[in-house]
C-alpha cells in the first residue's frame, strides 16, 4: 500500500535548481544588502551634518547673546533711572520679607492655636493613656480583692 502524503515522481515536473537560480538568487539578496548599506550611510551623513550644524547654531545664538546682553547692560548703565529702580526693587523687596515673616508668625501661631484645640478635644480619646490608666485600674481592683480574700480568713 502506498503512503497518500508522497507525491508520485512525475515526469516533466520541475527540475532541482540551477546554478544560474542560485547566481540570480544571490544577487537580489546582495541588491538589497547594499541598498540598506546605502542608506544606513546617508543616514550617518545626515546625522553627522545635524549635529555639526547644531553646535554651530547654539555657538551663534550664545555670541549674539552675550553681545546683546552686553548693549542692554551699558544702556542701562547710563540711565539714570535705573538706579531709581533698583532701589525701588531693593525697598519693595524688604517689605515683602517683611510681610511674608508677619504672615509666617500669623500662621505659626494659629496651627499652634489649633493643634492645642485638636489636642484638648482628642484628649479623653487618647487611646494609649486610656490603656495605661485600666491597667493601673486592674492591678488596684486585684490587690483590693486579695486584701479583702485575706479579711474574709482572719474573720474565719
Amino acid at each position: 500500500m502506498t503512503d497518500p502524503t508522497v507525491e508520485p515522481h512525475v515526469e516533466g515536473a520541475e527540475a532541482p535548481k540551477t546554478a544560474t537560480d542560485m547566481d540570480m538568487a544571490r544577487k537580489i539578496w546582495l541588491a538589497g544588502v547594499g541598498a540598506y548599506g546605502k542608506v544606513h550611510a546617508e543616514t550617518q551623513d545626515a546625522v553627522e551634518k545635524l549635529t555639526h550644524s547644531a553646535g554651530e547654531t547654539f555657538e551663534h545664538l550664545v555670541a549674539m547673546g552675550e553681545e546683546f546682553e552686553e548693549r542692554v547692560r551699558k544702556s542701562l548703565a547710563r540711565s539714570p533711572e535705573i538706579e531709581k529702580a533698583g532701589q525701588a526693587v531693593e525697598t519693595a523687596a524688604a517689605k515683602a520679607q517683611a510681610f511674608s515673616a508677619e504672615q509666617k508668625a500669623a500662621l505659626e501661631a494659629r496651627l499652634d492655636k489649633v493643634r492645642e484645640t485638636v489636642s484638648d478635644t482628642l484628649a479623653p480619646w487618647n487611646v494609649p493613656a486610656m490603656a495605661q490608666a485600666l491597667e493601673k485600674l486592674t492591678a488596684r481592683v486585684e490587690a483590693l480583692a486579695r486584701d479583702v480574700a485575706d479579711l474574709k480568713a482572719a474573720r474565719d
